[in-house]
């Protein structure tokens, strides 16, 4: 019985395995051993050190071996990493009942992240001229405010260089590995996939505030968050607060929407789970910019394809709409988003109005920027673990341009430019149907991140990672690989 649920004779005996695919197995295995052997050795110090350093050696083995040997599998780790350790951080933390506001989790998607540049290593980086205006220009401002951060934040510095350029990788990563749209699907499909997950967990965390994320919300003092109580959170899911899980979301929706060979494994019952927790973030620039999106794709779109994503949409919409009035507490959730019709009266939008008016002088007074590790998570690093002056901003147009200075944040807002020139579809007609399908994703993914930075900068960390994600799987398509072998 047991070897029929678990179709066991699926699998060859390990004596018939090729040789290439027995050493990647006894490496995993070898590799997993060390990082629990490792662990334990901490252990005999310290239990607590012990567990923290097995789940970093236990996390960052799997990556180290699939960038190796230059496996298709290293992104949707990568993207698996980043959507869960959070949630494994606030568990650990939990358990000892002892909350670090810097954590050696907090991390490590950064370095699980780094691995991208091991298959890339001996191999040329070929870019088209375009791309390598816009890394150059993302290069420029990235090393300015570095220097300026160096000398103003320290180690701040490097944390925040880290969560900009570490996700960033991942476009010379593609550009190198020249993936085929196979395996690009495979990228959207797994992203959607974890999507789903989170929105899972995020809808238990909506009516069932676990444990862990209580006490994390109770230690952490955000009072952004809401109450660690029933219908009173802002959902966060399985990541850190509800700006990054709100991105995170409503990017796999823009995909999930418009295509739906994108629908991973629930398909339109995950687009309802999606579309509901990424409403109880109650993030409403995460609606604006994700309508600017799908506006952006129907209008690129071509022929029947159009009109049955506008289908698609309304259908969600409608049937999103009445879950809400039927959910416990529903109709607070739609007072939040009508007010977004009467602007003068709602609280946050003037509070972000007058936070804009009180640093725009400031920027007159530095136009050199204060660098890197001056605005964000990263100022906890010099601040005794908590955030600085800067750690909440609400103006991502602001934020760059504080960071960077005049020079630093003209070079940025260059570098997003020629992204869009390299991904503007109309130019890109040659292409095969199917991959302007990608590269209509990416350049409307792309736009809408710009459009967030008028409330925010979500280009870092996370964020960062999902938007290069999407733009790195719509770079143009390579004429050589159009119709090879999925690598």
């Amino acid at each position: 019985m047991i070897r029929k649920i678990m179709n066991l004779n699926q699998f060859p005996p390990l004596a018939n395995l090729p040789s290439t695919r027995m050493k990647k197995l006894i490496l995993t295995v070898a590799a997993l051993a060390a990082a629990v052997i490792i662990g334990l050795g901490y252990s005999l110090i310290d239990s607590q050190t012990g567990v923290l350093w097995t789940l970093v050696f236990s996390l960052v083995a799997p990556a180290l071996l699939l960038a190796r040997s230059d496996s298709n599998g290293l992104v949707p780790y990568i993207i698996a990493v980043w959507a869960f350790t959070p949630a494994i951080r606030r568990i650990y933390e939990w358990s000892y009942q002892e909350y670090n506001s810097v954590s050696m989790l907090s991390i490590l998607p950064l370095l699980v992240t780094t691995t991208l540049i091991i298959p890339m290593l001996n191999k040329p980086l070929k870019l088209s001229p375009v791309l390598k205006g816009s890394l150059l220009c993302l290069s420029v401002a990235l090393i300015y405010g570095l220097l300026v951060g160096g000398w103003k934040n320290g180690v701040a510095g490097l944390f925040d260089l880290a969560n900009y350029a570490v996700p960033l990788a991942i476009i010379p990563y593609e550009a190198v590995r020249r993936s085929s749209l196979e395996v690009r699907k495979r990228w959207i499909i797994c992203f959607v996939n974890v999507a789903v997950i989170v929105a899972g967990y995020g809808i238990l965390q909506f009516f069932i505030v676990p444990e862990w994320d209580a006490f994390w919300m109770n230690e952490v003092d955000m009072f952004s968050n809401g109450q660690p109580l029933p219908y009173e959170i802002r959902v966060f899911s399985t990541l850190n607060s509800p700006g990054p899980a709100a991105i995170f979301l409503s990017t796999a929706l823009v995909a999930m929407l418009i295509n739906r060979q994108w629908r991973g494994f629930a398909g339109w019952f995950g687009v309802l789970l999606v579309a509901f927790c990424l409403i109880v973030t109650l993030v409403r620039a995460s609606w604006v910019t994700l309508v600017l999106a799908l506006l952006l794709l129907i209008f690129l779109e071509q022929g029947k394809r159009k009109w049955g994503s506008m289908l698609a949409i309304l259908l969600a919409g409608i049937l999103m709409y009445s879950v809400l009035l039927a959910v416990p507490g529903g109709d607070n959730l739609v007072n939040r988003f009508t007010t977004l019709g009467n602007l003068e009266n709602d609280y946050s939008y003037n509070d972000r109005m007058q936070f804009m008016w009180n640093i725009v002088p400031m920027l007159v007074n530095q136009p050199f920027g204060t660098g890197l590790g001056s605005v964000g998570v990263g100022t906890k690093l010099e601040n005794d673990g908590q955030l600085g002056q800067f750690g909440n901003f609400d103006n991502g147009i602001l934020a760059l341009f504080l960071t960077f200075g005049i020079v630093g944040g003209l070079a940025f807002s260059r570098a997003l430019w020629l992204l869009a020139k390299l991904l503007w579809p109309p130019k890109l007609q040659e292409d095969s149907r199917e991959a302007r399908k990608y590269t209509i994703l990416a350049f409307s993914v792309l736009i809408g991140a710009i459009a967030y930075l008028m409330f925010e900068n979500r280009l870092v960390g996370v964020g960062g990672f999902v938007v290069w994600l999407i733009v790195a799987s719509g770079l143009p398509e390579p004429k050589e690989a159009a119709g090879g072998e999925a690598r």
